[in-house]
């Protein structure tokens, strides 16, 4: 078998080819139960899998289940009217002419006359009590997909929503509160949940925090659940609040798994700004995931072919010379084609991924400083931007001294750029890893100056050797005059504080001539040059004997 997603064309294909060697073969949703059949390029529901036993609830140790959540192949005997079926469980995607992907197992069966030796004739299943979660007593995600599916195929209930939610800070009433009050919070949640759904309606606690709900599409409101969920009383600290998410994805197709529909209504929340609303599901939310889907599934591939290229932006000093360089990357796809930063850089900065990204420009800087060192390019430095993520997912005081020892380059030449975002959180190990980086020798330049409301705290607490000013300090307003006065402040303050300013975005040669005035000490912007390859970078360097006197938008 292939490996990857199939079309509903190719599954039916490969269940004739299947059907050749085994006795039975079928398509099945184990995490809904359902036996799943093709109606116009589009996977449905036919029937209850597990009819098959004559039973009427879930097989115990269900081997498909099993496959499905692994992702691999999984064996096993079930035992029937005086038989024996071997199953192959193969986990497979399929994907609908809509765009979505149905997570789903090929089931190959084997039949054979006879029990085997030491079995009992019969199939277990679960009971009851394995649909319910045992804290709040609703149904728990397993049991939600049976009930959701029974209600969307018995009635005529024409519109039905999916709902659900969860909290933003529960991992932080845990901690702070501990579990028991945690767990508090969860009972109280289903209680109002409970309290607000109509007798044919339906509920459970999905997991963790999250809570699914099947609900009448016209009882909705900006404000369904906000007010009672985000008003818990359980927390006695007046000061704590509880914030709310509510996703809602209004079902337009029956057929749909539910477990797509479910997680449709939490894709919305994921798009949320902010939080104590309700957001519905919109077909371009979906166009999102799957782009990121793409730019994550093809990011492994660009690093193996070489596809993300580093470029660099000159940065100068007022006399045109130029003294180093602000590393950048872009994605060129091996048909020429680019993919710009902002198309990329924020779908890999909600994944480790990012740090996989920054660990290999930061190789390729390192490697081209070694490089420079006994060449025209010896006195360049390279600027290397940080991701607030990097602490997080591997060590990167210790990656960037390996990398310091292994090309054996001064550090001052590698400059580490931060943002202020990068502090934000878990602040005080941030600056302790921050201030390891600057004992050992390099350069801190803080990124991004001005665009959030903790600069200035920043600048007193961080051991940085040089300020960038964001470019909308340059920016035309309605109030040229205080924006000037604000800048002239920021760049005195930097003097005070030993260090020196950058400033990005520079367009123009009136924006250069006050910058200097106000005693910026490095210029970066298309004044000089847009960020260019590494060989046309070198190429302006010597054809200008390191300077950009030809000062014309690039």
């Amino acid at each position: 078998m292939k490996k990857g997603i199939y079309t509903s064309a190719e599954i039916k294909q490969l269940i004739e080819q299947m059907n050749l060697i085994y006795d039975f073969v079928r398509i099945v949703d184990p995490v809904e139960c359902q036996e799943l059949d093709f109606n116009n390029g589009r996977v449905i529901p036919a029937k209850n899998c597990y009819n098959v036993w004559n039973n009427d609830k879930r097989c115990a140790q269900c081997s498909s289940y099993k496959a499905c959540l692994s992702r691999k192949r999984v064996e096993k005997n079930e035992y029937h009217e005086g038989k024996t079926f071997h199953i192959l469980s193969f986990p497979v995607q399929i994907l609908n002419e809509d765009g979505t992907i149905v997570e789903s197992v090929l089931e190959c069966i084997t039949i054979k006359e006879g029990i085997e030796e030491g079995h009992s004739e019969g199939v277990k299943v679960k009971d009851d009590s394995a649909l319910v979660d045992s804290l709040t007593g609703l149904l728990n995600w397993d049991g939600f997909y049976k009930e959701v599916r029974k209600k969307l195929m018995t009635t005529d209930q024409n519109k039905w929503a999916i709902v659900v939610c969860n909290y933003v800070n529960f991992k932080m009433i845990n901690e702070i509160f501990g579990r028991e009050k945690g767990n508090e919070v969860l009972i109280k949640t289903a209680e109002i949940i409970k309290s607000e759904l109509a007798e044919d309606e339906c509920c459970a606690r999905l997991r963790g925090d999250r809570f699914g709900l099947l609900v009448h599409e016209e009882k909705l409101s900006e404000k369904f659940l906000v007010n009672e969920l985000s008003n818990i009383d359980v927390i006695d600290e007046s000061e704590f609040k509880i914030k709310v998410q509510i996703g809602v994805y209004p079902i337009k197709d029956r057929m749909t798994p539910v477990s797509i529909m479910c997680d449709r209504a939490a894709i919305a929340i994921s798009e949320a700004q902010g939080f104590n609303k309700v957001v519905y599901f919109e077909d371009s939310m979906m166009k999102k995931i799957y782009y990121e889907k793409y730019i994550t599934d093809e990011f492994e591939k660009a690093l193996k072919n070489n596809e993300l290229k580093m470029y660099m932006q000159p940065q100068v000093a007022e006399d045109g010379k130029i003294v180093g360089a602000e590393c950048l990357t872009r994605w060129i796809r091996s048909d020429g084609s680019m993919i710009m930063p902002d198309q990329f850089i924020y779908v890999l900065e909600r994944s480790e991924l990012i740090s996989r990204l920054d660990m290999y420009i930061w190789e390729k800087a390192a490697a081209k400083l070694k490089e420079w060192k006994n060449s025209e390019f010896k006195d360049l430095y390279i600027s290397v931007n940080i991701s607030p993520k990097d602490f997080f997912y591997f060590n990167a005081c210790e990656y960037l001294n390996k990398l310091i020892e292994k090309y054996d380059i001064d550090r001052k030449k590698l400059k580490l750029e931060i943002t202020e975002s990068m502090m934000m959180v878990d602040e005080q190990k941030q600056l302790a890893l921050v201030e390891r980086l600057h004992e050992s020798g390099f350069e801190i330049e803080i990124d991004d100056f001005g665009k959030g409301y903790s600069s200035l705290s920043l600048l007193k607490d961080i051991p940085a050797d040089a300020l960038k000013i964001d470019k909308q300090f340059l920016k035309e307003s309605y109030n040229n005059a205080k924006s000037e006065r604000i800048l002239g402040s920021v760049v005195d303050m930097s003097k005070r504080l030993d260090m020196n300013v950058i400033v990005e975005g520079v367009e123009n040669t009136r924006q250069l001539e006050r910058l200097v005035e106000l005693g910026c000490d490095r210029f970066q912007g298309f004044y000089f040059s847009k960020p260019i390859p590494v060989d046309e970078f070198e190429k302006l360097y010597i054809t200008n004997k390191g300077m950009i006197n030809n000062k014309e938008a690039a």
